[in-house]
């Protein structure tokens, strides 16, 4: 497999990256408006090759090798699974869709998930900074609870979670590809957040035999290592292998914080025939110590305080209590078999286990006096054990000049999650003259939990293709249950609850890659807990009306969105307003915006992507009348985002790589009922690197990479959920790698 930017085997070093952002705007746009010429095989199908009767317009330029799944070169995907579940190309589908590739992240220098959608529209990953878990907003929902919103996926399965602190968080060393679906996806996935899914791709053994072994380090003392093997086993090549694996330790941004982790993550791939493939996927990662941005007050960060500003490195907790330690595993399968051209099977699975220990200290409020933090301490021992299955059939067929895709299945999801939680107080903190390393007890046990989860789906969707046209229809129906036994401080309640989710969509395609879209999808969320009657809640409903175009001028590696959105979330919880403690659920949520993201990869030496976002997201119906037609707290208004890759394949400089990037993110609420405001900031991003082949040749295959985030330190608040809960954003970070691919 041979990577079209760099003439060599896909996984090799590329040579290089962008300087300025004006010039990348201005290529961009020309990419857009005067395609590049290509040859009459990157172009589209002919009337021989789409048959005499439905000529099929010549609409994208793919590259024969690119799937769904597997390694692209550049930016811009043409394929995905995680819309549709089909290996469709992105133009048809009737939905706003980003792909983060392989190639981005590693020019990028991204440590997270969380960092590797910065550039992604309506996308917000950095309210809460840190390496526990990702806190993300898509199209304003989401949160800062890690996962609590069920926005991440991995390999088209959802990941599930404990309680509280049980959640998994994978290394994005052992990731191909980020897919962000934005809107509804309910109708293929079940429950899930209504402003859109994450969903993240292992990396899969190859037939092309490399290895690849980087060394970095950079601020705060962080160092990391990672490996990444693959190739046949057998000459026939029906045996495959991939390990991937991963070391990273330092100090985090605040006193006294570490973080570390260790992980690897093996893979096999059988393929007896062209028609059968099985890959079996195993991961085990060990997380020691994990940073996560403590809670600060906002009087001193967004707000004056009479003492003065918190500094950024502050810390309101104790190093000597404070301590998250996560070990998770996972073992799965991917199975697919071709009974015929006509029909595929296929089913996947995966079974998960995340144990966790928690101890906080951590800002329970602020004293009249702006100096005195009165604090709190939290203990939570968790187990959680979890099984996903998705059973596919997929049919193709013609009637007439009219062709189906016609997708059906089952799948099913168990959870298993026990809990011990304390809670209790811990001494007070002096913001002007901190005194640490006091000796403070666990708190006592208070609350022992065991909660079990299923979920059934049964769900069919038809992709009809007719000339120009492409209409997708989905229909699913779940039944999801839960029942929770709390051992100690609590009584035992038990959830029932269905739901019927559908899509549908068209899409018109124009002969010279145009192609607007409209569609309707819907959702469904659980909720736990009862009101004052003692009944559930009902699951939440999300319904989303898109409109927007899509555009892929043939003759060049570039694509561009714009989407316009507005998406309702009803049944939301708000206070019962006749029994004092309790909630009902008949609040309101919408969100309207648009998007626009735009990405290309041009000639073989530059990358360039664009993106801007403006979501207006509001409680339109609520019992507290401070909140109605209020911003919820954490959502930035607008997003704003270029990054450019230039990349010098000839002269004195080849070799040499140059990136730059700039963020936007506007202004947020700062709590539910606005009453603060969450300044805007703007960060900028640079790397650079070099290919040491240009100066010795036998050192082919070894890059020096230096990255910098936030490269001007710029200090800033990035989100608020409440009066005690704001966030300072990470400083300048600079990291220095040394790669060897080969």
């Amino acid at each position: 497999m041979i990577n079209e930017r760099t003439r060599k085997p896909h996984r090799l070093p590329r040579a290089d990256k962008a300087p300025s952002l004006t010039v990348a705007a201005g290529l961009l746009a020309a990419a857009i408006l005067g395609p590049l010429p290509v040859s009459a095989e990157d172009g589209g199908a002919s009337d021989s090759e789409t048959g005499a009767g439905v000529t099929l317009p010549p609409i994208t330029v793919e590259a024969s090798d690119e799937s769904a799944t597997g390694p692209i070169s550049g930016y811009v995907a043409r394929r995905d699974l995680t819309a549709t579940k089909t290996d469709t190309p992105l133009i048809e589908t009737p939905q706003s869709i980003s792909v983060i590739t392989r190639d981005q992240m590693d020019d990028q220098g991204v440590q997270t998930v969380g960092e590797a959608l910065n550039y992604t529209a309506s996308v917000y990953s950095g309210g809460r900074p840190g390496n526990r878990y990702d806190s993300i907003f898509i199209r304003g929902f989401g949160g800062f609870g890690g996962g609590a919103n069920y926005v991440e996926y991995l390999d088209g399965m959802r990941l599930q979670r404990g309680l509280s602190y049980a959640i998994p968080s994978f290394d994005q060393t052992v990731l191909e590809r980020v897919e962000v679906l934005r809107g509804p996806a309910s109708v293929l996935y079940g429950q899930a957040n209504p402003g859109g899914i994450i969903n993240m791709t292992s990396k899969r053994p190859t037939a092309d035999r490399f290895g690849e072994v980087v060394a970095g380090y950079g601020s705060d003392g962080y160092g990391y290592s990672t490996f990444d093997l693959s190739g046949p086993i057998d000459a026939e090549q029906t045996m495959l292998y991939r390990v991937t694996g991963v070391g990273r330790y330092g100090n985090g941004p605040i006193d006294n914080a570490e973080e570390a982790r260790g992980g690897v993550a093996p893979s096999f791939t059988w393929k007896p025939n062209a028609d059968t493939s099985l890959t079996i996927l195993s991961s085990y990662q060990r997380d020691p110590e994990s940073y996560y941005a403590p809670f600060l007050p906002v009087q001193g960060t967004v707000l004056p305080n009479r003492t003065g500003k918190i500094k950024p490195d502050f810390d309101p907790g104790e190093h000597s209590f404070d301590t998250f330690q996560r070990t998770q595993g996972t073992v799965g399968y991917l199975f697919e078999t071709a009974l015929s051209d006509a029909l595929k099977l296929r089913q996947n699975l995966r079974y998960l286990h995340v144990d966790s220990t928690f101890k906080a200290v951590s800002l329970a409020s602020l004293s009249a006096d702006q100096s005195t933090l009165n604090r709190r301490s939290t203990l939570s021992r968790e187990q959680f054990d979890g099984v996903t299955v998705d059973n596919q059939g997929e049919v193709k067929f013609a009637t007439g000049p009219v062709r189906h895709t016609l997708l059906f299945g089952v799948d099913y999801q168990y959870g298993n999650a026990d809990r011990e939680l304390g809670n209790g107080t811990a001494p007070t903190l002096n913001l002007t003259a901190p005194v640490y390393n006091r000796i403070i007890a666990n708190p006592a046990i208070t609350s022992i939990t065991n909660q079990r989860q299923q979920q059934l789906g049964l769900y069919g969707q038809d992709q009809v293709r007719f000339d120009h046209w492409a209409f997708l229809m989905g229909l699913r129906h779940d039944w999801a249950d839960t029942e929770t036994n709390v051992r100690l401080g609590g009584t035992d309640s038990r959830q029932a609850d269905t739901a019927l989710t559908w899509r549908t969509g068209l899409v018109y395609l124009f002969d010279f890659g145009l192609a607007p879209y409209a569609s309707y999808a819907t959702s469904f969320q659980p909720q736990s807990g009862t009101d004052a009657a003692g009944s559930s809640f009902k699951p939440t409903e999300g319904k989303q009306y898109e409109a927007g175009v899509k555009f892929q001028p043939p003759g060049t590696n570039s694509s561009v969105t714009v989407a316009a959105f507005h998406l309702t979330q009803a049944n939301v919880l708000t206070t019962d307003t006749q029994n004092v403690g309790f909630r009902v659920a008949t609040g309101e949520v919408t969100a309207k915006g648009v998007e626009i993201e735009g990405r290309a990869s041009l000639t073989r030496n530059i990358d360039l992507i664009g993106a801007y976002s403006y979501t207006d997201i509001t409680n339109t119906r609520d019992n507290t009348a401070a909140i109605v037609g209020k911003r919820p707290a954490g959502a930035p208004n607008h997003l704003a985002s270029l990054w450019g890759n230039y990349r010098v394949n000839e002269g004195a400089a080849a070799g040499l790589g140059l990136g730059a990037g700039v963020r936007y993110i506007g202004p947020s609420a700062g709590d539910n009922t606005n009453s603060v405001t969450v300044p805007g900031y703007t960060l900028v991003d640079a790397a650079i690197s070099y290919d040491l082949d240009h100066v010795a040749p036998a050192l082919d295959g070894v890059r020096v990479q230096v990255n910098a985030t936030n490269l001007f330190d710029k200090d800033y608040v990035a989100a608020c959920s409440s009066a005690t809960t704001c966030f300072y954003g990470g400083g300048r970070t600079v990291l220095t790698s040394l790669r060897y691919r080969w």
